[in-house]
């Protein structure tokens, strides 16, 4: 036959009252929440754009692309801006090619 104890029995020791005093005299840390990180996340971006800015203001000199028979001709900043936009789109393609994988991958579970 299994003995039942008491949990407020005595052989539990209590807390000290000088542990008991600061933990409740030190506030507790407010957790982080979504709008929090959005926030934070919005002003990273902003400086970055004022810094692209920058950079494409300081880059005006005209430069000549060829890709295949195409030939342009536009600012070296612009330039660099739209291979960094090609990249970005490149890179977001195959994020969302994964996401879908791993979508179809959960689906196929749970119905099993």
């Amino acid at each position: 036959m299994a003995t039942h104890t008491d949990p407020t029995s005595d052989d539990v020791p209590a807390a000290s009252p000088e542990a008991t005093e600061a933990s409740q005299s030190t506030p507790a840390k407010p957790q982080r929440t979504f709008a929090a990180t959005t926030w934070a996340a919005l002003i990273v971006g902003a400086l970055l754009l004022i810094l692209l800015l920058i950079f494409i203001m300081q880059n005006q000199q005209s430069v000549e692309l060829t890709l295949f028979v195409w030939k342009f001709s536009f600012p070296a900043g612009v330039g660099f801006l739209l291979a960094a936009i090609a990249g970005a789109l490149i890179m977001a393609l195959v994020g969302g090619v994964r996401m879908f994988e791993l979508r179809r991958i959960a689906k196929k579970n749970s119905r099993e």
